[in-house]
C-alpha cells in the first residue's frame, strides 16, 4: 500500500481543519451531557478503545436497485404528441407493435407492457387521463395538458373526439390528477 505526500501547506490544512472539528464536536458532547446531567442521567467517559461498533446481522442485505425504466411510458407520450389526437388502448397497442416490430407472438407481452405503462402515466404520473362519452363503456387516451382547468378537451383535441366517438367528451375531474415533476 503505498502512501500519500501531502506538502506542508497541506498538512497543516489537515491539522487545522481536524482540531477545529475536534473542537465543535466537544463543544456539542459538553451541551449534550450538561442537558443530560439536568436529567439526572449519569454518563461516562468513553475511551476510544470502548467506542461501540455498528451492529451488521447476518441477515441484512444490500437494498436491490430497480431494473431499468419501461421504455413504453416514452412511447405512449410521443405516439399522443405525434399523432394530436386521441387514441384507443388498442390502437396504442397496434402502433407499439408495427413500430417496434414485434412478433406475433411477442403481441401479449407488448399489450401487457403498454397497458401497465399507461397505468402507470394515469395514476403516478399524471401525463395522462383517460376521456369518454356518458353511457359509453370504452375510453380514449389524452395527455393532461390538453385539457382546461374545468377538465373539458381543448379546441383542436375535442373536435377530433367528436369525430372519433360521435359525441362530447365528459369533463375529468381535475382534482383526481396526480401532480408530478417527471419530464417525458
Amino acid at each position: 500500500m503505498s502512501r500519500v505526500k501531502f506538502t506542508a501547506q497541506q498538512e497543516r490544512d489537515i491539522q487545522a481543519f481536524y482540531t477545529e472539528e475536534k473542537i465543535r464536536l466537544e463543544a456539542k458532547l459538553s451541551h449534550v451531557n450538561s442537558i443530560l446531567s439536568q436529567y439526572g442521567v449519569v454518563t461516562k467517559k468513553v475511551t476510544p478503545s470502548e467506542t461501540p461498533q455498528p451492529r451488521v446481522s447476518k441477515t441484512s442485505t444490500k437494498k436491490k436497485r430497480r431494473g431499468p425504466k419501461s421504455k413504453w411510458g416514452k412511447f405512449i407520450v410521443g405516439r399522443l404528441r405525434a399523432r394530436q389526437k386521441p387514441m384507443s388502448y388498442e390502437e396504442l397497442i397496434d402502433d407499439a407493435i408495427s413500430l417496434n416490430k414485434i412478433p406475433e407472438s411477442g403481441y401479449k407481452a407488448a399489450r401487457a407492457s403498454v397497458l401497465n405503462s399507461a397505468f402507470r402515466l394515469r395514476t403516478v404520473h399524471g401525463k395522462i387521463v383517460t376521456v369518454g362519452r356518458k353511457g359509453k363503456k370504452e375510453k380514449l387516451i389524452v395527455l393532461t395538458n390538453w385539457l382546461d382547468e374545468k377538465g373539458n378537451l381543448t379546441a383542436p383535441y375535442s373536435i377530433e373526439f367528436k369525430k372519433i366517438k360521435k359525441g362530447k367528451a365528459e369533463p375529468v375531474d381535475m382534482s383526481a390528477i396526480p401532480s408530478s415533476d417527471l419530464e417525458l
